[in-house]
């Protein structure tokens, strides 16, 4: 039992207990045998992913996250197509008909009136991710969102930026809009009443036009906060477009962390959600979940992990002379 707990990822075993145990297994080169671990009724063993974000950089962030917890614990992971929202229950119920009861609902599948319904009808578990009302959901994992929202502008304007412009995220997005009222209240408390804001959904295109609106309708930006990483290097690639220089003539930061801020050129100034982090988690409690022979449906267990500013080569104290752009 002692081996099991600790391959199952050392609930309730002593950590030099746990070392013991794993240098066994690498000596041995242990592998578990999942098949034959459902077969003898250790409980649900499936894990079903409702993806519906739209930036392929959260998703991969998240797949990475659960993929490595669901191997220590012996869960397996199921992701759902892509598809609009209306096939979104079609994949839910297809999942359900063969038998996976656990559910990971990153925002903002975990916000969709349709689909907790489908799970509460089923009795299924689920972990929700950055979800917008917390009463909704018996599991829940989000970042703080707000706090290092504030942080970024509270940086940007300790380097002396005053006309900072906001590119939104989806409107559904309860992270999103936690990042924009942040950014607002940290403007608000510099005494700074003027904030543009453009509205942007996640994905690099949307970044696009909402860069190309926010140099056109206010040309005196010296700073562009984006609410993701994806929004981000639109920005700047906009600003290469119309040879605007990152950071000199623009600083350009975003949120999140994922492989496109260290790839694009300038890297970019970010706030590193803790993605994969909050994954593991999440299918930490699911899996603790389903080995609890009667759960207390009464119990909540809500965390909140917290963010990161990462500073690298997009942003700088902002340029001496106003901006004028350069159409090709």
């Amino acid at each position: 039992m002692t081996v099991s707990r600790v391959l199952r990822g050392g609930h309730l075993v002593r950590a030099p207990l746990q070392e013991r145990v794993l240098a066994a297994v690498k000596k041995l080169n242990y592998r578990l045998n999942l098949s034959a671990r459902a077969l003898a009724g250790s409980g649900p063993s499936r894990v079903g992913l409702v993806y519906s974000n739209p930036s392929q950089a959260f998703l991969s962030e998240l797949l990475t996250g659960a993929l490595k917890e669901c191997s220590k614990v012996g869960m397996q992971l199921t992701l759902t197509a892509e598809t609009e929202s209306k096939d979104r229950t079609t994949e839910i119920e297809s999942l359900l008909s063969s038998g996976v009861q656990s559910f990971l609902l990153p925002s903002p599948a975990c916000d969709a009136p349709d689909v907790l319904a489908l799970l509460h009808e089923a009795n299924a578990r689920w972990v929700a991710i950055s979800p917008a009302n917390l009463e909704l959901h018996r599991f829940s994992i989000s970042a703080a969102h707000y706090d290092i929202a504030v942080q970024m502008t509270a940086r940007l304007l300790e380097l002396g930026h005053r006309q900072i412009g906001f590119i939104a995220g989806d409107p559904a997005s309860k992270g999103g809009a936690e990042r924009l009222r942040g950014h607002l209240d940290a403007m608000a408390a510099a005494g700074i009443e003027r904030c543009p804001v453009e509205q942007g959904f996640f994905t690099f295109q949307s970044g696009l036009a909402a860069t190309e609106r926010m140099l056109t309708s206010h040309p005196e930006c010296t700073a562009i906060v984006a609410c993701n990483d994806d929004m981000a290097a639109a920005a700047i690639s906009v600003a290469h477009r119309h040879r605007l220089d990152v950071p000199t003539d623009l600083t350009i930061v975003g949120f999140d962390d994922t492989p496109i801020a260290s790839i694009v050129s300038p890297a970019i100034t970010t706030a590193r959600q803790p993605i994969a982090e909050m994954a593991q988690h999440a299918i930490r409690m699911l899996h603790a979940a389903a080995m609890m022979p009667a759960p207390d449906e009464s119990k909540r267990t809500q965390t909140v992990l917290p963010c990161t500013l990462i500073e690298r080569e997009s942003s700088g104290p902002p340029r001496p002379q106003p901006l004028r752009l350069v159409v090709s």
